[in-house]
């Protein structure tokens, strides 16, 4: 695609009006089969966001009117998963996260369960059974939670493996076909819907197209973004202290864009320093970002941005030389005591306003858009003294279990995703009551 008309063409795939009248057809020929919303869900035994997913079918057949089949694969495309290791350890250390905000069931030894491939075919076979047999989703979810105890699951000796072996794999053509990768993954009527995550996009599409079983239905999967913000009782902070929230963040990255807005907005709120720390893009280091993998980030970073408020879709992508030239005025930015405003004027600029940040004109905008001089910058944008310091910063999150951004960190407590920075408000807000508690 030429870069050119590159913005234009992704202003209008992620569009309102574009998604308005793909849901318009689906809407008319539902109406024609006289049919209910069909909910199709790919779930993983040995995926910890499967288990959390799994739970929470029951409260989506209570509140909508909702014809749910759920699928079982066993593999994954090792394309989609460049740091397959370092994903299968966050995963589980990010699950813990969320079941407790959700109130869902996630065992704590879940850390040390051996996910042996004999075990969880054997596990696989056993819940798509179940499945197969209609058994209730708390059934179901019963059989995932014990797997993830350690427990030893067996299906019954008279199913046949080879072929739910053969099962398993036309499933995951099934979610690959339909554009995505991932297990915990709902589609409803072409679009997708991970995990417990994006569950209140699910709800607001059933809810706004009049499949709520009540006429005040609310939006149940919310809390992860929809309390940030609270104000802090000054009776308990009395001073507040200079520690730092970190955000490891990428020029290129769609989540990224977000994760900076919020972090900003966050940090004023507390009254505490943000320190951003660029490392490159994935595709910058050598690492396979897949075409179904990126337009689904891009989608799903559309409708997030929206929830929040934060325009994005007229995109302008950096890749490369405007990658290059964003970091090269890094240094010129803070000994101008500007770089967060120049992040933001970046990050706006080449995600919600369509400028080439590889052309002059483009930087220009960004760099002017800062409050900063682009006669003073157009020369330092051959500087290349950032490598070394944003290989230390990859270098960095690599060793505390994490490959992509954005990554927050305060204190000891890292996470990775622009939709965990409850995780981080929490942790704040005790630090800052903690160090206000005087000693008895």
């Amino acid at each position: 695609m030429k870069k050119s008309i590159q913005p234009y063409v992704l202003r209008l795939i992620s569009s309102n009006m574009l998604r308005s009248i793909k849901r318009a057809y689906y809407i008319c020929a539902r109406i024609f089969t006289r049919g209910v919303p069909k909910l199709e869900i790919f779930i993983k035994v040995d995926d910890p966001y499967s288990l959390l997913l799994i739970q929470t079918l029951p409260i989506l057949e209570k509140k909508y009117q909702v014809n749910i089949k759920a699928r079982v694969i066993i593999n994954s495309d090792p394309v989609m998963f460049p740091e397959l290791a370092m994903w299968n350890q966050h995963s589980v250390n990010d699950a813990l996260h969320l079941a407790n905000v959700y109130r869902l069931h996630f065992p704590c030894s879940a850390t040390r369960v051996t996910h042996q491939a004999r075990s969880v075919f054997t596990a696989s076979c056993a819940v798509q059974q179940k499945i197969d047999e209609g058994a209730s989703w708390a059934d179901i979810a019963e059989l995932l939670l014990a797997y993830w105890k350690g427990v030893h699951i067996d299906a019954s000796s008279s199913i046949d493996e080879a072929a739910l072996e053969k099962r398993f794999e036309a499933h995951l053509h099934q979610l690959s076909s339909k554009g995505h990768y991932l297990p915990a993954t709902i589609y409803y009527d072409g679009e997708w819907y991970w995990g417990v995550d994006r569950l209140d996009h699910l709800e607001r599409r059933l809810i706004e197209e009049g499949y709520a079983i009540q006429s005040n239905t609310k939006i149940e999967f919310n809390k992860t973004y929809a309390s940030l913000f609270q104000p802090l009782n000054d009776a308990n902070v009395k001073e507040k202290h200079a520690e730092p929230l970190t955000l490891f963040w990428s020029a290129r990255s769609p989540y990224s864009y977000i994760a900076l807005l919020q972090a900003v907005k966050l940090t004023m709120h507390y009254g505490i320093p943000l320190e951003v720390k660029p490392v490159l893009p994935m595709m910058m280091r050598g690492l396979y970002v897949p075409p179904t993998k990126a337009m689904y980030i891009f989608l799903d970073t559309k409708r997030e941005a929206q929830k929040q408020g934060i325009e994005y879709g007229f995109l302008a992508d950096p890749l490369g030389e405007g990658v290059e030239r964003c970091y090269a005025l890094l240094a010129y930015a803070r000994e101008n005591n500007k770089y967060i405003d120049y992040l933001l004027s970046f990050a706006k600029s080449v995600n919600a306003h369509g400028v080439r940040a590889d052309t002059d004109s483009g930087m220009r905008k960004i760099v002017e858009g800062a409050g900063l001089s682009w006669q003073e910058a157009k020369l330092h944008l051959t500087n290349t003294d950032y490598k070394e310091e944003v290989s230390a910063n990859q270098t960095d999150i690599y060793q505390k279990g994490s490959w992509g951004v954005p990554v927050f960190r305060y204190k000891d407590i890292q996470v990775w995703g622009q939709d965990r920075l409850f995780v981080m408000e929490d942790t704040i807000r005790q630090y800052l009551i903690e160090k206000n508690v005087p000693n008895i």
